[in-house]
């Protein structure tokens, strides 16, 4: 069987559009993140979309070196589903997906 396509990337814009995937994994999800960092009073927002094995387990809001980080993630299981995180989804993280992208945006935040 045709494995699901997934659009992916990592620590982008918003409104970047993505490249597709098709996902590895024989019974993987199509995930979108959406990360908003708070650095003292600016805000920084990017988005990740990627296949994972599982849904990422939740965890809400997370500080991390006294940075705000909020994370809101969306998994679906059609090709494709995964452009964007709904209006009003829940609030989920994953330790690796959540460093990965919060060191690009503190690379953009500071280069």
């Amino acid at each position: 069987a045709q494995g699901l396509e997934c659009y992916n990337c990592i620590g982008v814009p918003p409104e970047t559009s993505c490249n597709t995937t098709t996902c590895p994994f024989s019974d993987g999800f199509c995930v979108a993140l959406e990360i908003e960092v708070i650095v003292d009073s600016h805000r920084s927002k990017v988005k990740s979309n990627l296949c994972l094995p599982i849904c990422p387990t939740t965890l809400d809001n997370t500080e991390i070196t006294g940075n705000a980080v909020n994370v809101k993630t969306y998994c679906c299981k059609e090709d494709l589903c995964n452009a964007a995180v709904p209006t009003g989804g829940s609030s989920w993280t994953m330790a690796g997906v959540l460093l990965f992208s919060l060191v690009s945006v503190l690379l953009q935040t500071f280069l």
